[in-house]
């Protein structure tokens, strides 16, 4: 039985994240994990964005040592809607139980992605030393989402290791959209020690269910209020308009009120960030290449909550919010 409770929030360029988890398993043993990280990212400057990250974290099993880390790092992206990469370095201590002296890690990562429709492909090579353990690590993620079914597939093999183990290792996941509110996941592999945070190597299969047991009530188009002087507060609405154009490409524009930025999230950017710029006569755009077909988008302004713009279905997501569902013919 596991358990893992979580908290996430997410700003225009920062993010904050609290994990635990707590094991039982049939032997009657049981483990303890527990995390908490945050990140803080820089604004764009010639394509280049900057990021510092600082994680500690801490596990226990049965009635071995407990096991903690404090980590910090610093990547530099550079980036597109279709390809980006990055760089990262890690510093910080590791150390197995409150008897032993802690262990100075560091690390280096290197990590560049390709967004072909709706496939993703993600290259990563790792160094790391920890005291006197040390490993390299090379892994390939791709990812696929087509309608109702996502796959994910990552392999990778270690070696140049001392005390870390080494060899090739995998992991496949799988989520099949069986309605609005059920979804059926699979996922197994073999996942390497992890000698920053106490893992061990290990495989697993999964099989689960995952539901949503409650709707939200309908509510009306998003409406923002912004400040208007001696008129005082009005409700301004936000509006999304999508307008194919040459080579696959798809002009995303959005009507609102002034603002300082204003990001769009999709299936088309696996959901990540991305900031539109804004045009001379005031709307927020950016070319993006979206396959024909349909398509769901939430829109944030000023790093607020994320919201299904107006001219958009609105529906309910796998999280209990809602999205907004559009065509590109």
């Amino acid at each position: 039985m596991a358990v893992t409770p979580t908290f996430t929030w997410d700003g225009a360029r920062a993010a904050v994240t609290l994990r635990g988890t707590y094991l039982r398993f049939e032997s009657g043993n049981r483990s303890l994990q527990g995390s908490v990280g945050g990140s803080l990212s820089s604004r764009p400057t010639r394509g280049w964005r900057g990021e510092v990250s600082v994680e500690t974290g801490a596990s226990s099993y049965a009635g071995f040592a407990s096991f903690w880390h404090a980590l910090g790092e610093l990547r530099l992206h550079r980036g597109s809607v279709r390809r980006g990469a990055w760089i990262g370095a890690t510093g910080g201590r590791t150390a197995l139980g409150t008897a032993l002296a802690a262990r100075p890690v560091t690390a280096a990562s290197v990590v560049g992605w390709l967004r072909r429709d709706h496939i993703t492909v993600l290259a990563s090579a790792h160094r790391a030393f920890v005291g006197d353990t040390q490993y390299s690590d090379i892994d390939l993620t791709v990812r696929a989402q087509r309608r109702n079914l996502a796959l994910e597939t990552v392999v990778g093999t270690r070696f140049s290791s001392r005390g870390a183990g080494r060899g090739l290792f995998g992991e496949s996941s799988g989520i099949l959209a069986l309605s609005d509110r059920v979804r059926l996941v699979l996922s197994g592999g073999r996942y390497p020690t992890d000698p920053i945070r106490g893992s061990i190597a290990g495989r697993y299969f999964t099989a689960a269910v995952r539901l949503r047991v409650r709707s939200l009530p309908a509510r009306s188009p998003p409406q923002l209020l912004i400040r208007t002087g001696a008129n005082g507060d009005v409700a301004a609405p936000l509006t999304l308009a999508v307008r194919p154009e040459r080579d696959g490409l798809v002009r995303v524009v959005i009507h609102g009120p002034p603002a300082n930025l204003i990001e769009i999230a999709g299936d088309f950017t696996q959901w990540q960030p991305m900031p539109l710029r804004q045009t001379p006569a005031g709307t927020w755009e950016a070319l993006v290449p979206i396959p024909r077909g349909v398509h769901r988008i939430n829109v944030r302004v000023d790093g607020g909550a994320w919201i299904a713009p107006a001219g958009t279905t609105r529906i309910n997501d796998d999280y209990e919010g809602e999205v907004g569902v559009f065509i590109v013919p």
